[in-house]
């Protein structure tokens, strides 16, 4: 055995003396590493956090655009304003985002603001990692919730939190991942916001294609739900879109039952292969805090209220 593997046996051994849950984690870690070893961006998501003592309280995650983020800012300010005892400042600050594009705003003395986390994908020759024997999977969308996540700079550097970090370093520097402006606001991130801060994993749905994996359903906070999402996607999605003939739309919906009373992670139906996967989160930190949008990403919609403006203007939706 190589001393490395020594070193690492030696400190998964101490680690289960205190905290087995966190040791039996970091092993999981380390055979993702060897068994799914190459490491792919799979596009960031974004989020709401808020600043309190001890760093950023993520509030909501998992929108596909900046935009969405800050709808979604807006609607939880309406929904501040109802507890607040001055509620106004909260209302002005979501009149404001139902306007103009605003990533951060204090309200009240707190601070709000929009965030930016990548997507990374663990892969190997054939298929991309699944969920973990660790991962937190309850069945049931009424368990207990998870606490809001903390994220700081400042937390645990386990093993396996810091082999990702360094991971998610190196894909700076592979060739042909990002190009133009994209590829410029990456290289700015190194310096602005250089510290990666490791986040849960999230899980979607991908279905492998003639040319590879593509994702078929949007992140979920655990693999159930992803199972739950590509159900409904067999069921309601793929009839209503693809009008297949009875027998194949019966065979969507046996798979679909058994996808969820079996909680399969990957499961094949009418030619076509569906697989749960799991992306690992990670949000850039910097002296400000998070990272925010980049002027890359992709933000097709403008505020609310202009979308409607222009909407009214064209004759699509009235006063």
């Amino acid at each position: 055995m190589a001393y490395e593997d020594e070193a690492a046996e030696r400190g998964l051994r101490e680690l289960m003396a205190g905290d087995p849950l966190r040791a039996l984690a970091a092993a999981d870690a380390a055979r993702a590493r060897t068994v799914y070893p190459v490491l792919v961006p799979a596009g960031p998501m974004f989020g709401v956090a808020e600043r309190v003592a001890s760093g950023w309280r993520v509030r909501s995650m998992g929108e596909a655009t900046p935009q969405c983020a800050r709808d979604d800012l807006a609607g939880q300010l309406r929904q501040e304003a109802q507890r607040a005892t001055e509620p106004e400042p909260y209302l002005a600050a979501a009149r404001l985002l139902d306007w103009q594009r605003h990533d951060e705003l204090t309200v009240g003395g707190r601070v709000f603001r929009v965030i930016r986390v990548e997507q990374l994908l663990r892969m190997n020759a054939t298929a991309p990692e699944g969920p973990r024997p660790t991962d937190p999977d309850p069945k049931f969308r009424r368990s207990r919730p998870r606490p809001a996540e903390l994220l700081s700079p400042d937390g645990p550097r386990t093993p396996d939190r810091l082999a990702l970090a360094a991971e998610f370093a190196d894909l700076a520097d592979r060739p042909g991942l990002l190009e133009g402006d994209a590829l410029a606001d990456a290289q700015r991130a190194l310096d602005s916001h250089p510290i990666p801060v490791p986040m849960a994993a999230a899980f979607s749905v991908a279905e492998f294609l003639h040319d590879g994996w593509r994702s078929a359903t949007a992140a979920c906070a655990t693999p159930h739900l992803a199972r739950e999402a590509l159900a409904e996607y067999l069921q309601q999605v793929i009839p209503a879109v693809e009008r297949p003939d009875p027998a194949t739309r019966r065979a969507y919906s046996e798979a679909a039952i058994l996808l969820t009373t079996a909680r399969l992670d990957e499961i094949s139906v009418a030619g076509r292969r569906f697989r749960v996967v799991r992306l690992e989160k990670i949000a850039r930190f910097g002296e400000d805090g998070p990272e925010t949008p980049r002027p890359s990403d992709f933000d097709p919609d403008p505020p609310i209220e202009i979308m409607a403006m222009r909407l009214r203007a064209d004759g699509i939706i009235d006063d």
